[in-house]
């Protein structure tokens, strides 16, 4: 008889991509040829990690007290306005005004995923998730012990499935009362996907019609990649404009990664943005999620919330630049990679920018053991492939494309 409790009789890390990631670091230490295509982080064009200069100049200037000593929970009030600024940007007055916010600092983007999940469904409830997904989010869910439905992610014609969305919405409204919509974007984990404008606009119109009657709506709005979309950095902020216009039955919770914008990975910093009309859902959130906090990572890390505190108050501009010239790394090698692949004919799901692009394939397992038989890592998926642009340099990609298509 297992000393398990029953629900974590069977909990097993099975081919995640930390651990392919890590197979892949080891077997390119021994053979410099290798392709780690793996992990989602940012390498420079000299296969180096990237690291963004003026946060090391940041992290070198603090004092043992702003590195080391314990934070509060939710982190500091300098903390909080930096992080309302960065996401907001231009519109920071205009949003502010129309509705409630308050920030908590969390560990990393997935710390607030995992925190919203916890407070605003009940054992046995389902998280709405795309078919092409970030697997992670459901073991974050079976974790709480929630259950999840999918919606497909794109019709046919290659856009955004709003009414396959819609009907799934329904659908947990009926059985559950409450729906909980999990939306990546821009440059969505695994496919690259960045949805449109008026594509926004439907997703607001049709969470207002379903909750008008009073059905809470929980909108948690992963924005992981939000600085790597190549539209820019105003114009990908132009959709949280139109979630001023969600009613007060719902609210929209924000997951900010520090991992992706300022490449802290390892310090494990990221915040919940949340906003809504009503201030008492905003006080309600910050009640269950700081309390949340506390009791299951008591503080987040000191270090990486003064980073980018400092970087985005007093080194804003500098860091831009850095940025875009880290997004224009991205730009290239996905213009590099779908160059190659439209010649060797291989077909992606829709992909518009960042980190990651996704192959779909009958049999992912088997593509990954012959890609690794050659030399190249990358993440098996339910019915696909998924290349990590991020980490690969051009010429790897040329090469990647190659083999590619002999595996393929």
């Amino acid at each position: 008889m297992s000393l398990l409790a029953k629900e974590s009789v069977g909990k097993e890390n099975k081919g995640s991509a930390l651990t392919i990631g890590r197979d892949a670091r080891l077997a390119k230490a021994l053979d410099k040829n290798v392709i780690d295509s793996t992990i989602g982080m940012l390498y420079g064009e000299d296969g180096a990690f990237y690291t963004f200069e003026v946060v090391e100049k940041v992290m070198k200037q603090m004092t043992p007290t702003e590195k080391y000593i314990y934070p509060s929970t939710a982190g500091d009030a300098k903390f909080q306005n930096a992080i309302k600024s960065w996401i907001f940007r231009d519109y920071k007055d205009e949003i502010l005004n129309k509705v409630s916010c308050e920030v908590i600092a969390t560990p990393g983007g997935t710390g607030a995923i995992c925190s919203t999940l916890s407070n605003y469904l009940s054992a046995g409830d389902k998280v709405l998730l795309p078919n092409e997904m970030w697997t992670n989010y459901i073991q974050m869910a079976n974790e709480q012990h929630y259950g999840y439905d999918t919606y497909k992610m794109f019709d046919e014609a290659g856009n955004f499935n709003l009414d396959d969305l819609e009907r799934k919405c329904y659908e947990l409204k009926k059985s559950q009362g409450r729906i909980l919509l999990i939306i990546n974007d821009p440059c969505q984990n695994p496919t690259g996907y960045s949805m449109k404008y008026t594509e926004w606009i439907a997703v607001v119109s049709m969470i207002n019609s379903i909750s008008r009657d009073g059905t809470p709506f929980i909108l948690l709005y992963d924005m992981a990649y939000l600085d790597y979309d190549k539209r820019g950095f105003n114009a990908s902020r132009e959709n949280i404009r139109l979630l001023t216009n969600l009613n007060e039955n719902a609210i929209c919770v924000m997951a900010f990664s520090g991992s992706k914008t300022l490449g802290l990975y390892g310090l494990r910093i990221g915040a919940q943005v949340a906003i809504s009309k009503s201030e008492q859902n905003i006080k309600e959130f910050f009640a269950a999620n700081e309390y949340s906090a506390r009791g299951k990572w008591s503080s987040s890390s000191l270090l990486g919330a003064n980073i980018i505190s400092e970087v985005f108050t007093n080194y804003r501009q500098e860091f831009e630049k850095e940025l875009t010239y880290a997004s224009g790394l991205l730009i290239k090698r996905a213009n590099t990679f779908t160059e190659c692949a439209k010649k060797a004919g291989i077909k992606t799901l829709p992909y518009e920018c960042g980190f990651f692009v996704t192959i779909p394939c009958d049999d992912p397992q088997g593509v990954f053991e012959k890609l690794k038989a050659k030399g190249v890592y990358l993440i098996p998926m339910k019915n696909a492939v998924r290349v990590t642009l991020s980490s690969i340099t051009n010429d790897e990609i040329i090469r990647l494309v190659d083999i590619l298509k002999m595996v393929l």
